[in-house]
């Protein structure tokens, strides 16, 4: 797959791929959604895993209609989500923390890709303590364009400074995998919420059920 036996660098997703976090927000949205008399199902959460904030308030307008209160839900979820990062912490996905070693060990650069803002994905990486072993990290409010729009990917190929060919994308949803195949970047999927699309069966490099998996495997191009 690549010219080495290991791609120059990896970016990776963060919600769902490198922390058990997709929960997290789940029950923040449907505390919301609660507090404000809206039922938000389990099955339109998953439909909407991988996109930007923007993203999923077009969606519930869609789905509630235009007199959804949207910047009070915003207000509510976003409250909901921090208190609970604060007095529980963020889970890391088994094997999370032996991949970023096993890439360090080999000088493999590492960026994170993700459709949170600034503002959560440096509260959620610095909460795991991770946020200082990322050479680069780039946000939907910096790329201005959510998955599965490849723009996120495409700036951090750029800061990065590596070709496509020579990159690999991890991710956990189909909107994610379908960005890293826009932007032309090899792709393995790891689900979490969601299913794998026939889309993302075709696209994707491979589909591991998890993150050990992944390091496994690329352990194998170096033996």
């Amino acid at each position: 797959m690549w010219s080495n036996p290991l791609p120059a660098a990896v970016i990776f997703d963060m919600d769902g791929l490198m922390l058990d976090s997709e929960v997290i927000f789940r029950r923040a949205w449907q505390q919301a959604g609660a507090e404000l008399g809206y039922s938000l199902s389990d099955e339109l959460y998953g439909t909407l895993v991988g996109r930007s904030n923007q993203d999923v308030e077009v969606a519930f307008r869609n789905v509630y209609g235009d007199r959804f209160p949207i910047f009070k839900f915003r207000q509510l979820w976003g409250e909901f989500w921090q208190q609970h990062v604060h007095a529980h912490g963020i889970p890391v996905k088994p094997g999370l923390l032996e991949l970023l070693d096993f890439l360090e060990q080999r000088d493999v650069a590492k960026a994170v890709g993700t459709s949170s803002d600034w503002k959560e994905a440096e509260l959620s990486l610095r909460s795991v303590n991770i946020l200082h072993r990322f050479k680069t990290i780039v946000t939907v409010d910096q790329a201005g364009a959510g998955k599965p729009a490849p723009d996120i990917y495409l700036m951090a190929l750029d800061r990065l400074k590596v070709e496509a060919k020579e990159c690999l994308i991890l991710e956990d949803s189909n909107a994610g995998v379908k960005a890293a195949y826009s932007a032309g970047i090899p792709v393995v999927m790891v689900p979490d919420l969601q299913i794998p699309t026939d889309e993302s069966k075709a696209i994707a490099a491979h589909i591991f059920t998890s993150l050990v998996e992944g390091l496994n495997w690329l352990r194998s191009w170096t033996e």
